[in-house]
């Protein structure tokens, strides 16, 4: 009679809707380790609840639909945007298909870049050879003192 009385209190509905204090979940949980019972009992209240839930589903208002819709309708490859949004939006989509277009500046951008970036390895490369030379002469300038002490001592 317990069992009967435990299963009608609405525990076990109010469990499964998640509505249940963590005291009647535990609760819950060793009833249903004494009675194997109140098992069934709750896959039988969770397949009436989905049942309920797609049987008679509440549709939202009309307007709400429209307004989905409204965000996410493309048309002629720019979408309908809420003007309160805090967001530009760019369209990358290409107009014929073949390539993407850029801003003038960015494409001026670019080519500055190239040109500075094979500027600065042309000087990289001069300035590496001419340290390189320097190198070579002043280890030249180093031997060669020592080469003019040898000649002289050679011929004293």
């Amino acid at each position: 009679m317990e069992l009967k009385f435990y299963i009608a209190s609405g525990i076990i509905e109010s469990f499964v809707l998640g509505l249940a204090s963590e005291a009647e979940v535990e609760e819950l949980q060793h009833m249903r380790k004494l009675y194997p019972e109140l098992d069934t009992e709750v896959e039988f209240v969770e397949r009436r609840l989905e049942r309920a839930a797609f049987d008679e589903p509440a549709m939202p208002p009309a307007e709400v639909r429209d307004r989905v819709l409204q965000k996410i309708r493309w048309e002629d490859g720019h979408a309908y945007a809420d003007p309160a949004s805090n967001y530009t939006f760019i369209n990358i989509q290409p107009k014929d298909g073949s390539h993407i277009t850029v801003h003038r500046w960015w494409k001026i951008f670019f080519i500055i870049f190239f040109i500075m970036s094979k500027i600065f390895l042309f000087l990289a490369i001069f300035y590496y050879l001419k340290y390189r030379m320097s190198q070579e002469k002043q280890q030249g300038d180093n031997l060669h003192p020592v080469k003019q002490e040898q000649i002289q001592t050679r011929m004293a």
